[in-house]
């Protein structure tokens, strides 16, 4: 078992058939965060840090609303801390 830090940016956004559109407001936008994971190789890490993102509840959204938004993740970087 390692200590890996994973840096990712996510978003959330409006899935349509044609395009991808970013919601308003802060949700909206790229935002960078580190998160810290024990796991035996950088890809379990890497989706463990993916897996925990997704399953984020979008903010002030009633699941009805929410049905056609997702959280788009894109990792930036990943490193063996320890």
């Amino acid at each position: 078992m390692h200590l890996f830090e994973i840096e990712i940016k996510n978003r959330v956004i409006k899935k349509s058939f044609s395009e991808k559109i970013r919601i308003k407001g802060r949700q909206g936008e790229w935002y960078t965060e580190n998160l810290y994971y024990l796991a035996d190789s950088e890809e379990e890490a890497k989706g463990f840090a993916l897996e925990h993102v997704q399953n984020r509840k979008i903010r002030g959204v009633t699941s009805m609303r929410g049905r056609k938004l997702k959280r788009e993740v894109e990792i930036i970087k990943a490193r063996r801390l320890a």
